[in-house]
């Protein structure tokens, strides 16, 4: 079987608070997107994992296998599988790449067993493996809240289409979150973001977009900036970081000017892609 692991943005981010178990509660907008791994997954005598292309990923990083013990854990099975991952969505990009494979596979392993499992019952699984997988379970564009297991969908009222650009360096994570002054980070209003979406407002949603980590994040890849002017100086709408980086995003309505873009940057920087927010 086939399956697609649709890539994620972020459309926003604010950092809310750090918590005492060393987590930070987080509200953000997230939307699925067009861009997605490829996963082709068959059940076998012997378990075995393939990828192309031919990246290193270490087992104890594998999100498709940690994914696949945790619902082992959890609802006992035998079953191994044969995996081999077409890999298109970049590591550490703020795209979810591995949350959303993780994603994949819970919903294959809950449909090829036929669990039925309740949407609360795939988050407590999800959560376990990424902090992104449970949005990445359902496609749909949401406010999450917490450290990414609470979910509010509402829908967006036409598509926004984009251009994807990372510089040549990706952005840890962990680094992002490290020693963050809380008080002093850009603090968007969801509130606002998702109200704009559903309106189908673009300037209001180009006002209020942010994320609290950017400016992190382009203390760790300068370059980051770079992009994000480049992609503006192009005549995008509006340009920003998703997640915790690196990706910019340049968001524009004329097909045109979005092509000349990828056209034009593609020899320039480590991955360049177009792609719009799944209908």
């Amino acid at each position: 079987m086939k399956l697609k692991a649709h890539a994620k943005i972020n459309i926003g981010l604010d950092v809310v608070s750090k918590r005492e178990d060393g987590y930070h509660e987080l509200k953000m907008v997230m939307l699925p997107i067009e861009l997605h791994d490829l996963i082709e997954i068959e059940p076998a005598q012997t378990a075995s994992f393939k990828c192309t292309p031919p990246y290193r990923i270490r087992p104890e990083k594998n999100t498709l296998l940690k994914a696949i013990e945790v619902c082992r854990q959890a609802r006992p099975f035998t079953q191994q599988f044969k995996i081999h991952l077409h890999k298109v969505i970049p590591s550490q990009a703020g795209l979810g790449g591995g949350s959303s494979d993780a994603a994949a596979i819970i919903n294959y392993l809950d449909s090829v067993f036929k669990w039925m499992l309740s949407d609360d019952e795939k988050i407590a699984l999800g959560v376990q493996v990424g902090a992104d997988v449970p949005f990445c379970l359902f496609n749909k564009p949401a406010i999450v809240t917490g450290i990414g297991e609470k979910l509010s969908f509402f829908t967006i009222k036409k598509p926004l289409n984009l251009v994807l650009v990372q510089p040549h360096r990706g952005v840890s994570t962990k680094q992002a979150f490290k020693d963050l002054n809380i008080p002093s980070l850009d603090h968007p209003d969801m509130d606002q973001i998702a109200a704009a979406l559903q309106a189908g407002d673009d300037l209001a949603l180009y006002e209020a977009m942010g994320n609290s980590l950017q400016a992190k994040a382009i203390s760790l890849v300068p370059e980051i900036a770079v992009i994000k002017n480049e992609l503006l100086d192009y005549g995008m709408d509006q340009s920003m970081m998703t997640g915790s980086g690196s990706v910019v995003m340049g968001f524009s309505n004329d097909q045109t000017l979005l092509i000349r873009a990828v056209k034009d940057l593609r020899s320039q920087y480590r991955f360049v892609k177009m792609t719009k927010v799944l209908e």
